[in-house]
């Protein structure tokens, strides 16, 4: 009987080269990994098991301990595949993905060039706190371990609070920084709409008798501190009592009362009045003089007025200028009488 056929031996081929894209990107990934391990593997190489057993270690101690499982958790995502660092973190060290990806998180945002320093004192507050205190700004975070505050709170504040207080202080404190922003673009937004209807306005009166009224139900909350004491002194500049002052607006003498007490804030239409009267809106809005106002506060008739208005476009125009302009005026018109 004769023997079996032997079967033929397979083809060897030599390994197929890698191609030059997925080279660079499993060197980048190895630079990255490096980076990773220099960073927080403390010049040791990577070795799962000793990892894990680190990261159970440190999560059983304080909150500082629990940044140093955080770095572990980092370096572990580093080196190992997604489906792989699941399962190490769930079945492994029993946590749930959300709460390893807060404690990687915590470990950059506290482990940073920053907070690196402050960490020890942060870590006293418990891990509880710290990942609380992870949506706020660095700088923020180092001033409160230096004895600053954070969202009015000082770092014995925080302390003696519970999670819960602190979780709700801390809204409060965003919520109303929001409600600030959204008031500072309202009043911006409303300042401009006002500058644009009094500029609307004055053009409308030095082309015509006829004067186009302004919507006055659009009111201008006017925000600012000090705009009823800057009203006042402005109606005092001109020599105006209350009652005159509030009858030439069209208002009365009440409103004009409370508008100087800053119980009322002035609507569009009465300050198109007070400009009409030689009020500085500017002034009034922003506490701040322009040389055009600080010129007219000499004006002492309309022909003087006028003479000022001709040159109000000068950006340098002071008031010192303008009183020696008038003074020349006057001695010119001195001259005609005399002659």
């Amino acid at each position: 009987m004769g023997r079996k056929a032997l079967p033929m031996p397979a083809d060897i081929t030599p390994e197929q080269p890698l191609t030059p894209d997925l080279m660079n990107n499993l060197n980048a990934l190895a630079e990255h990994q490096q980076a990773i391990m220099d960073k927080y593997g403390e010049g040791l190489p990577y070795q799962r098991e000793r990892i894990v057993h680190e990261a159970r270690f440190y999560m059983a101690q304080s909150a500082e301990a629990m940044l140093e499982a955080g770095k572990r958790l980092i370096i572990i995502k580093e080196n190992e595949p997604h489906g792989s660092f699941k399962n190490i973190v769930t079945d492994q060290l029993g946590l749930t993905t959300s709460t390893a990806q807060r404690m990687m998180q915590a470990a950059l945002k506290y482990l940073s060039p920053t907070l690196s320093t402050k960490s020890p004192t942060l870590g006293c507050l418990g891990k509880a706190k710290l990942f609380e205190l992870m949506t706020q700004d660095d700088e923020d975070l180092a001033e409160l371990a230096e004895g600053g505050t954070i969202a009015g709170l000082t770092l014995d504040d925080v302390d003696r609070m519970s999670v819960r207080e602190l979780k709700a202080a801390l809204r409060k404190d965003e919520a109303a920084l929001k409600r600030s922003q959204q008031l500072v673009a309202e009043k911006e937004k409303q300042l401009q709409q006002l500058s644009q209807q009094l500029a609307g306005k004055t053009s409308t009166t030095a082309t015509s008798d006829e004067q186009a009224p302004l919507d006055t139900q659009q009111w201008v909350t006017l925000t600012l501190e000090g705009v009823g004491d800057r009203l006042k002194s402005e109606r005092l500049r001109l020599g105006l009592s209350q009652e005159m002052f509030a009858e030439r607006c069209g208002v009365k003498k009440l409103t004009q009362y409370n508008y100087e007490k800053s119980e009322r804030h002035p609507d569009a239409a009465y300050l198109v009045s007070a400009k009409a009267l030689g009020i500085d809106v500017n002034y009034l809005i922003t506490g701040e003089r322009s040389d055009e106002a600080s010129a007219l506060d000499v004006v002492r008739d309309e022909e003087e007025a006028e003479m000022l208005t001709a040159f109000r476009h000068i950006p340098s125009e002071t008031r010192e200028v303008a009183k020696r302009t008038l003074t020349a005026m006057a001695e010119k018109k001195a001259a005609r009488h005399r002659a």
